[in-house]
């Protein structure tokens, strides 16, 4: 069995129907000068999400004085991106917390984080904790960064629809010192099918399209990174290493694979998302539209749904996830912030180490594991100004 065909079929057809949500006239503000400019129809839902925000926000716990704000990696300034990519490779210079007897081939803290990701794939993915796990796990990296390595500012995010037409024109993937480098060198190859382990049905299958790349990243500052860990979807899985835990050392890898950024990464779709009337309606749109095709475009190790934080690039890429989802609970605080759809499993299919488990929905009170034994319920991991998070998006 395969996933969902073409990955990008779905988001090219849903690209091709909203257009007709396709907002409008654009707007030119100082924050939107390089890049396709953000239409009004984008800037009225993002204008209402930070009012209410704002508005809720009491004069203890998180405050007005204590929001944190996190920015577009494009309209931050080349002191605090240096500083974000410094304290990336200061973590990634210091040894792993988790025990390494789980997995060999976790040698830095960077690896704590690929680890659990590549643990709880199959339940935090196209299941009702997509959504609360990640931005949990985001701003478990977001305090590691902060509080391990020093740095100053906050998480970034990946402003896809600025640059859908051609996102090595970005700040992101200009291959500039700070950036997080552009695509892999070229190496011949074509399409092919990996197969996903973890699930009751043997060979569950996804297709990787053939990009522009295939090889190590030639430039910008993670040109020498050495990831350990994965890959994990592989055309061929070893049942000695089913998971990839064992020792990996390798470059960072990245294959573009333009088709899933060009017309589909754009604000018509940004915008569509946004304007989901529910939370069905939002988790599908995010799924078909959006989270899929970013990690599809990026490619190689950035595209493996498990072991996907071994591109840094991830935390951005999720960041504008979290933003979209945040801004969506922003038009209705009361009703949207604690809204959950899904099951508790890839899809609803059941776990080979538990194939007998029928489908369920997943709950608010569920309980998730996010590694070094934080265990929170769902709904801590469901408004970005309690339960311990304090953060705005602009």
């Amino acid at each position: 069995m395969h996933l969902l065909g073409n990955p990008v079929v779905l988001g090219a057809c849903a690209a091709l129907l909203s257009q007709s949500v396709l907002a409008g006239p654009v707007i030119r503000d100082s924050n939107h000068l390089v890049g396709i400019p953000k239409p009004h129809d984008f800037q009225k839902f993002e204008d209402t999400y930070q009012k209410n925000i704002k508005k809720s926000l009491g004069k203890t716990g998180c405050t007005k004085k204590t929001l944190a704000v996190r920015k577009s990696w494009e309209d931050m300034d080349d002191s605090t991106r240096t500083d974000y990519i410094r304290a990336v490779q200061c973590l990634a210079s210091k040894p792993p917390k988790m025990d390494r007897s789980l997995a060999r081939g976790a040698v830095n803290r960077l690896d704590d984080f690929t680890y659990i990701h590549i643990n709880q794939t199959n339940i935090i993915h196209q299941s009702g904790y997509l959504l609360p796990w990640h931005r949990l796990f985001l701003w478990q990296m977001e305090q590691a960064l902060r509080d391990e390595c020093g740095y100053k500012g906050y998480l970034p995010y990946w402003d896809n629809p600025r640059f859908s037409d051609d996102q090595s024109k970005s700040k992101l993937f200009d291959g500039s010192m700070t950036s997080f480098g552009g695509n892999g060198a070229y190496v011949p190859h074509g399409p092919r099918k990996v197969i996903l382990p973890g699930l009751v049905i043997a060979n569950f299958s996804l297709p990787k399209p053939a990009g522009t790349g295939g090889g190590c990243i030639t430039d910008g500052p993670f040109k020498n990174f050495t990831i350990s860990m994965g890959p994990v979807a592989r055309e061929v899985i070893d049942p000695n290493n089913k998971y990839g835990y064992e020792p990996n050392p390798r470059c960072l890898s990245r294959d573009f694979f333009n088709p899933a950024s060009q017309g589909i990464l754009n604000w018509a779709n940004a915008t569509k998302i946004v304007a989901s009337g529910t939370i069905k309606q939002l988790r599908n749109n995010i799924e078909d539209l959006w989270h899929l095709n970013s990690h599809t475009f990026v490619g190689l190790e950035a595209a493996d749904p498990f072991s996907t934080p071994n591109d840094p690039v991830f935390y951005l890429l999720h960041a504008q996830i979290d933003r979209l989802w945040a801004i969506w609970q922003g038009q209705d605080l009361e009703n949207r912030t604690y809204a959950i759809d899904g099951n508790r499993t890839f899809l609803g299919i059941a776990l080979d180490y538990a194939p007998n488990v029928p489908r369920s929905l997943a709950t608010i009170e569920d309980v998730m594991d996010m590694g070094l034994g934080w265990n929170p319920k769902t709904k801590e991991g469901m408004p970005t100004t309690d339960d311990g998070r304090c953060y705005i998006y602009e």
